[in-house]
């Protein structure tokens, strides 16, 4: 395989990429200015400890030191240059391979071991939302993402497959981690392709021990650990409670 272009053409394409998720979800939250729906959970589980700001700064260079060094290594040893094509399976196969590897990376975070990486910090918030996904320690940030970014960097594919994973994969994960009802969650297609929402994202908050992975739901029920948001209070039935207590 030929490097076509410098390891540095290749890591300013993703990072303005790489904003889609992270400033393109804001703007939809702008945009839409959606209630959010899980007021009464919110009252019921004060979250009851002041959080720390969360260095976005930090946070970023962290992530543009990594990813830089990434695509250096990749072109270093041309194991990712070809950007004439795009793999859908090797898109298909980066997705499902990171959410099962981020599962047992969340798993071993909420064990007696894997709480260096100060996981139940993040945990504090009952309640999660857009704005809260900062709440991670620089551990975390890595283990839960980097770590696996790198290791599907080593699939064969090509630039744009990977890309596409990164985009996607990291708009889920925003998306999930949402305080907000979004109505593509209830379509066919969205239930079909077993994809994580709010709801379930939300319940893992609730009970820690529950719903680990951010993209897939299958990943849960294969392991055991997954909690149907119809089965948990307060989640897909706001509106009887609230129709309870006017009553």
């Amino acid at each position: 395989m030929t490097t076509q272009y410098p390891w540095y053409i290749y890591f300013s394409i993703e990072a303005i990429l790489m904003l889609i998720p992270y400033h393109g979800v804001n703007f939809y939250d702008y945009l839409t200015k959606s209630k959010p729906w899980r007021r009464e959970i919110q009252k019921r589980k004060s979250q009851g400890i002041e959080l720390e700001e969360a260095s976005v700064s930090l946070h970023a260079i962290i992530h543009f030191i990594i990813r830089a060094s990434v695509w250096y290594f990749h072109i270093y040893h041309k194991t990712m240059s070809n950007m004439n094509s795009i793999s859908l399976i090797s898109f298909v196969l980066k997705m499902i391979l990171f959410d099962g590897l981020g599962v047992i990376f969340h798993q071993y975070q909420h064990s007696k071991f894997g709480r260096i990486f100060n996981h139940l910090q993040h945990h504090q918030l009952r309640t999660p939302t857009l704005a809260s996904s900062a709440y991670t320690s620089i551990g975390e940030l890595i283990l839960s993402s980097h770590v696996g970014w790198i290791l599907l960097g080593f699939i064969p594919g090509s630039f744009w497959d990977h890309c596409l994973f990164l985009v996607i994969s990291s708009t889920i994960k925003r998306l999930c981690h949402s305080n907000y009802d979004h109505p593509w969650e209830y379509t066919k297609l969205y239930r079909l392709l077993k994809l994580v929402g709010s709801h379930e994202h939300h319940v893992h908050h609730l009970h820690p021990n529950k719903n680990f992975a951010d993209l897939f739901i299958f990943w849960d029920q294969l392991f055991g650990t997954f909690l149907d948001p119809k089965d948990v209070d307060g989640i897909n039935n706001y509106n009887n409670i609230m129709t309870e207590k006017v009553e």
